[in-house]
């Protein structure tokens, strides 16, 4: 196998050279870098959805008076610009409602995103500043890592693998390129945040497999978000050409789930050393999982009336779509 450090510079380069790529902010709580010294102070919350953007800055007047700026606009080539709306005289609690009123614009903020946590931002009356998400819920290191993850790998733009690994034990171990492993809990999964040289802010995990050769990945992580590339050992001991990875918490370390859910959980213990992928072989063994798992879930009287909705649109569907050939 490679050395490490081969394999990092390896991924790194990848992941550089796709910072032209465009892409959308993560979104969550923003702050100005030089100002981030842990007192109250002024921030912004970025929403983006459908390439489109919504800001909302929390600051202060002249007068020491806090004040709330409000701006929606498209993103273009990675820069967003809109008018900051001035709102006033609205709704106030335990009041009745009353649509609030607009001053006159007070000018333009502008947003150029250099990745989808940091970038640059000129607000009126000042120069451009350095800008970056706020992370609050995970810290850089084993605790931030914990959980169940959903891991997919992309072979260009028509297969992919998916992997679910829990994350649960702290090793306290760490290698020389970072500041704790975690692993899953028969150790065939491993992961660690790097904090060495360049490499520092990415997530390098390791798939350690009992017979086939292990596949390598490296992320950047925000939340419960993770993207970046992965790679695989070939029978020569050569590392392949990395291809793009993505991540997705979907449990917290105590099992809570995340994201959008109803509170029903879906989760089937089966899948937790489960590979999927979408070649021929692959789609035969999901069957063949799928057919294991019959019966696994004992449906509630609220499962089966989901069952019985998704098959009433799913047959209808499929008639939909037959009756256009």
């Amino acid at each position: 196998m490679l050395p490490i450090k081969n394999l990092l510079t390896a991924f790194i380069l990848v992941l550089l050279s796709q910072s032209a790529w465009a892409f959308m902010p993560a979104p969550g709580i923003w702050g100005v870098d030089s100002e981030n010294n842990g007192l109250p102070g002024r921030g912004f919350q970025i929403e983006a959805e459908n390439e489109i953007i919504v800001f909302t800055y929390f600051g202060y007047r002249p007068d020491g008076t806090s004040v709330f700026y409000y701006a929606a606009g498209p993103i273009t080539n990675n820069t967003f610009t809109a008018s900051l709306l001035d709102l006033h005289s609205g709704t106030t609690f335990g009041g009745q409602y009353k649509a609030a009123a607009l001053h006159p614009p007070i000018g333009n903020v502008t947003i150029t995103f250099t990745s989808g946590i940091q970038g640059t931002i000129t607000f009126p009356g000042e120069g451009p500043r350095p800008i970056s998400k706020r992370p609050f819920g995970y810290a850089n290191g084993p605790d931030g890592l914990l959980g169940t993850w959903l891991i997919t790998g992309l072979f260009g733009t028509t297969s992919a693998f998916s992997d679910v690994r829990n994350l649960d034990t702290k090793t306290g171990e760490t290698s020389i390129y970072g500041n704790g492993i975690v692993t899953t809990a028969n150790s065939n999964f491993a992961c660690e945040y790097i904090t060495a040289d360049s490499f520092a802010g990415n997530v390098l995990c390791l798939d350690i497999p009992s017979v086939t050769y292990s596949d390598v990945y490296i992320f950047q992580f925000n939340g419960d978000n993770g993207t970046g590339a992965t790679a695989w050992y070939m029978s020569n001991g050569n590392l392949s050409s990395p291809q793009n990875s993505h991540a997705i918490r979907i449990k917290t370390k105590t099992g809570k789930s995340t994201g959008i859910n109803d509170g029903v959980n879906y989760y089937v213990d089966i899948l937790q050393s489960t590979t999927l992928s979408d070649s021929k072989d692959a789609r035969d063994d999901r069957k063949d999982l799928k057919e294991q798992m019959t019966g696994v879930i004992d449906h509630s009287a609220e499962d089966e009336e989901k069952i019985k909705f998704m098959e009433s649109w799913s047959s209808e569907v499929n008639s939909i779509l037959k009756n256009r050939n």
